[in-house]
């Protein structure tokens, strides 16, 4: 899949069916809890995240965004499995540096786990440094090593 080819869209309410569909798809990479349409429907709606759709010919992935006063945080992208090393998380990746850039945000930011090799490769190739490694408790209430990488824009 090419980059040219995905088209990038907030997410709506008639989007959970298919966040909850992917974000379960993927739950135990994401060390996460199930979460219900009503969570979903209060997650895409705080103020200070937003959620995007990426597409082809139909939805492939999704990803969060969260502002900050000095930088843009790339909360977390999900792509539906059969989709996986198809370029779509670094047409992300594209898509958020263009937006940070747009919206004159100098820094982006971003968390993963160690045991996310996958992840953590985009983000190394994709020229973000490790600026922090520490224990963090993910989602599912487990310690584990937690990486920040930045990339100034």
């Amino acid at each position: 899949m090419l980059m040219r080819e995905l088209q990038f869209n907030i997410a709506s309410e008639q989007d959970i069916p298919f966040i909850m569909e992917v974000y379960n798809e993927n739950i135990s990479s994401l060390h996460g809890n199930y979460r219900n349409f009503d969570d979903w429907k209060s997650l895409i709606s705080t103020n200070n995240s937003t959620y995007f759709i990426a597409s082809s010919t139909q939805p492939v992935a999704w990803f969060r965004l969260d502002f900050d006063d000095e930088m843009l945080w790339l909360g977390m992208i999900q792509v539906k499995p059969k989709y996986h090393r198809q370029g779509i998380g670094r047409s992300i990746l594209s898509f958020i540096e263009n937006f940070a850039k747009e919206k004159q945000i100098h820094k982006i930011g971003i968390h993963t786990t160690e045991d996310n090799i996958a992840a953590r490769a985009l983000y190394e190739t994709s020229k973000y440094t490790v600026s922090e490694i520490g224990t963090c408790t993910t989602s599912d209430g487990v310690e584990r090593i937690g990486y920040t990488f930045k990339k100034r824009m």
